[in-house]
């Protein structure tokens, strides 16, 4: 190969790659696939939009999960504080404390009441 077919060859190249980066190939992709980029940019922000609402639906959920597990617990504490208040022993001796004696315990047990046909 002779001198100038090298030169001529990185030549090329070099111009192949300043006119790839040079503001026109850039403007003629814009203008010819413009419609394209910007439906891809639509797509990604509709992503983005889409990822940050799920992220706060999730941190929402354990919250209220965790409200769900408290307030079970609470339930279940005050549940069984008024089983042992509505014992009889319990009210007897609630009634006792309070100096209350007026009522007292029943003597007989209850009478079921049959139901005629």
């Amino acid at each position: 190969m002779t001198k100038q077919q090298k030169n001529g060859t990185k030549n090329g190249t070099k111009n192949a790659i300043s006119r790839i980066f040079s503001g026109r190939t850039v403007s003629i992709l814009l203008w010819k696939h413009g419609g394209y980029l910007f439906f891809l940019f639509v797509l990604a922000l509709f992503y983005i939009e889409f990822h940050y609402n799920m992220a706060q639906t999730v941190r929402r959920v354990r919250q209220v999960e965790r409200e769900v597990k408290n307030l079970r617990a609470e339930y279940k504490t005050l549940d069984s504080k008024l089983m042992q208040m509505n014992k009889q022993s319990t009210i007897i001796r609630l009634l006792k404390e309070q100096n209350i004696t007026t009522i007292a315990a029943p003597q007989t047990p209850p009478k079921r009441i049959k139901q005629v046909k």
